[in-house]
């Protein structure tokens, strides 16, 4: 087991003795990124930005340190040490998430942020897009855009529409920013809050992994 789940585990609703408070995998996974992206970060910043707890925020900060991935800094918060780097990688790597980016403009005008995710070879798990859109909607986010890759065409899902057709500037953009391979899946979460929109990217992208069949 990577040090990473070793110490989430009593999060992740796991066999052991005490009470279970199961946290979705993909919200722990955020305060890496948090961190990774702002640290050296406090504990009260990211109760707010991850949503959680603040019990929950100091007992996982505290685990997390524990097994050497977050490194604190006294007066400032913490940031990742290069095991946490590299176990982020290796996490987001298994979800077949190849780049995270946050988009300059507002593509989809639904919310004030724009989180784009690729996914490697997902198009196969993508039908109409709808799903992806609900789950976004169900995680807090304003909503989501799915394409998939078919050769060096994004395609619209249900229809089957290039996206370079109806958006032509969104599918340079995306195609400027992402070195797609057919089968890949790109998503896009609009929400008001930077972090609730990357939420609903990677909690999409947990339900594409490729370890689902």
């Amino acid at each position: 087991m990577s040090k990473f789940l070793e110490a989430v585990s009593k999060w992740l609703g796991r066999a052991g003795r005490g009470p279970k408070l199961e946290v979705p995998l993909y919200k722990l996974v955020l305060l890496l990124r948090v961190v990774e992206e702002e640290g050296p970060i406090g504990r009260y910043a990211l109760v707010e930005k991850v949503r959680l707890g603040e019990g929950i925020v100091k007992a996982l900060l505290a685990s997390l340190t524990a097994k050497g991935l977050l490194r604190p800094h006294r007066g400032k918060g913490c940031t990742l040490t290069e095991v946490g780097k590299e176990e982020l990688s290796h996490l987001l790597s298994e979800w077949g998430v190849v780049s995270i980016k946050l988009l300059e403009g507002s593509w989809l005008s639904l919310g004030k942020y724009e989180v784009a995710v690729q996914i490697r070879g997902a198009a196969g798990k993508v039908r109409l897009g709808i799903e992806q859109r609900d789950e976004a909607v169900k995680v807090g986010a304003k909503g989501a855009l799915t394409l998939t890759c078919s050769g060096e065409k994004l395609l619209i899902p249900g229809v089957n529409e290039a996206l370079e057709k109806t958006n032509p500037m969104l599918a340079k953009k995306l195609s400027s920013i992402f070195n797609l391979k057919d089968e890949d899946v790109v998503l896009i979460c609009s929400a008001d809050d930077r972090w609730l929109a990357e939420e609903a990217a990677l909690a999409i992208s947990f339900k594409l992994r490729p370890s689902q069949g």
